[in-house]
């Protein structure tokens, strides 16, 4: 069996580094529409107590979703 490259080995780590980076954003995007789906459906539909609701979700993702290293 021929060695691998020390090049390939590199691509593989930079490679995952990228994949892993890739689906925290992917969840984090998936959380965000589920969020605001819940606002659009509150503001459309006038839910008891609805600025509440929108204030709530609002303040569950204050920070979490700041641009990172821009």
């Amino acid at each position: 069996m021929s060695e691998v490259e020390p090049e390939c080995l590199e691509c593989a780590r930079q490679y995952e580094e990228i994949l892993s980076d890739y689906r925290h954003l992917k969840k984090k995007i998936r959380k965000m529409r589920k969020s605001f789906a819940a606002i659009e459906c509150a503001l459309t539909h006038k839910c008891d107590r609805y600025a509440e609701f929108i204030i709530g979700e609002c303040e569950a993702h204050r920070g979490k979703y700041e641009p990172d290293g821009c």
